[in-house]
């Protein structure tokens, strides 16, 4: 394999999981397609879900619909119709939400042996540094372009995605991922940017370092595309390690949305109802802020409250995810649970930054999967590890 092996160790990290070759088997016959319906279901659903981060869902929309148009197909595999010797592995993009700056547009244009996928690529480089094909696609997150790229490689490479991820939501960092706090190692971990650069980190001195390196990777290279946790069906099976059903998730609530849409319904009301969610307020955009720091788009939004939240205010702060929510300088909501921004003309989740004074909008937030609650979970995902002051109270208990 071309490129950069960032790490040494060769294939240790490999024996030590029990990844074996075999590629596709015959748990991918239990596969079941998926329409352009059921895809756009999942990525209007994945936007309520994705706290404002995972990517825009216009640019899903393009991706899907440029497959689509292709000849690729979708289908989505139970975790438990896993083969328990089949392979599977995640792949995602980790990127800053800023803009890119002119700068490094310009080189990018400049690359010769640009590389369009790097979420894909990245795939690509990890099966062949495990030299196997594997048998299924792990979803990173449930965020709408990260959804789109992991649904993406899977119908590109001719595998199923698996009716998984790794959150259950979209993330700031590495360290919130699920195969991570299970105690099973992230590596061999694939890795490519757009400008051509191709790698594999096959050893961590610490868990925590791949958040490190790959930040790093992405930092100077806007993205990089990402395919890490290669592990066994039986792995996938054990629980705690995904979180399971999440695209089936994301497609009841855009499906929910769209049926709302269709019959004169309420469409903000449907998708609670659908996934268990929770009003935190209604409003207009009346202020926002954000920058680029450390590969992290850190910023806050604040809205001026409409119909039943008159005269309130509600603030979000967000580092590239909403972590934090206020309603009149009360708590209402933190991370781990889900915080997400719902445009109520379009009724899609808004992603961070994207938004426009005088919008109308709803705040909503959903329980996190019950994993992000235990001791591990909130060691990496609870509002002190990211900085705030503030202890973690689950959402119900705060409403």
């Amino acid at each position: 394999m071309g490129g950069l092996v960032v790490a040494t160790g060769a294939l240790a990290a490999c024996s030590e999981m029990g990844v074996e070759g075999g590629g596709q088997s015959a748990s991918s016959t239990s596969a079941v397609p998926l329409s352009a319906q059921d895809l756009e279901d999942a990525l209007v659903g994945s936007s309520y879900l994705g706290t404002g981060g995972g990517g825009s869902l216009a640019a899903a929309r393009e991706l899907v619909a440029a497959d689509l148009a292709a000849g690729h197909t979708f289908s989505v595999l139970t975790v438990a119709e896993l083969g328990d010797e089949d392979s599977v592995a995640c792949p995602y993009g980790l990127a800053s939400l800023a803009p890119m700056s002119a700068e490094m547009e310009a080189k990018l244009e400049a690359t010769e042996n640009r590389v369009d996928e790097p979420v894909q690529a990245a795939f690509s480089v990890l099966e062949e540094h495990l030299g196997t094909k594997l048998s299924a696609v792990i979803l990173g997150e449930i965020g709408p372009l990260s959804l789109a790229e992991a649904l993406s490689t899977a119908a590109r490479l001719g595998v199923p995605a698996l009716d998984a991820d790794t959150v259950g939501r979209a993330v700031p960092e590495i360290n919130q991922h699920s195969v991570k706090v299970a105690g099973i190692p992230l590596t061999p971990i694939g890795a490519a940017t757009p400008f051509g650069d191709k790698m594999v980190v096959s050893e961590l001195g610490d868990p925590s370092r791949a958040e490190d390196v790959l930040r790093a990777v992405a930092e100077a290279s806007q993205v990089c595309g990402v395919a890490d946790s290669p592990i066994t069906g039986a792995q996938a099976k054990q629980e705690g390690v995904l979180v399971k059903d999440s695209l089936t998730l994301a497609r009841t609530i855009g499906a929910a949305v769209r049926v709302a849409k269709a019959d004169g319904s309420d469409p903000l009301a449907a998708a609670l109802k659908a996934g268990g969610g929770y009003l935190l307020f209604t409003g207009t955009v009346s202020d926002f802020d954000w920058r680029d720091e450390d590969g992290f788009l850190k910023g806050d939004l604040t809205l001026t409250g409409t119909g039943d939240f008159a005269g309130q205010q509600f603030v979000t702060q967000y580092i590239n995810e909403h972590l934090i929510a206020r309603r009149d300088g009360e708590v209402v909501a933190t991370c781990p649970d889900l915080i997400s921004v719902i445009d109520l003309e379009t009724y899609d989740g808004l992603s961070n930054p994207d938004f426009e004074r005088g919008m109308p909008v709803a705040a909503i937030g959903f329980r996190c999967d019950p994993l992000w609650r235990s001791e591990a979970g909130l060691s990496v995902f609870s509002p002190g590890y990211f900085g705030f002051d503030v202890p973690y109270v689950p959402i119900e208990e705060l409403i």
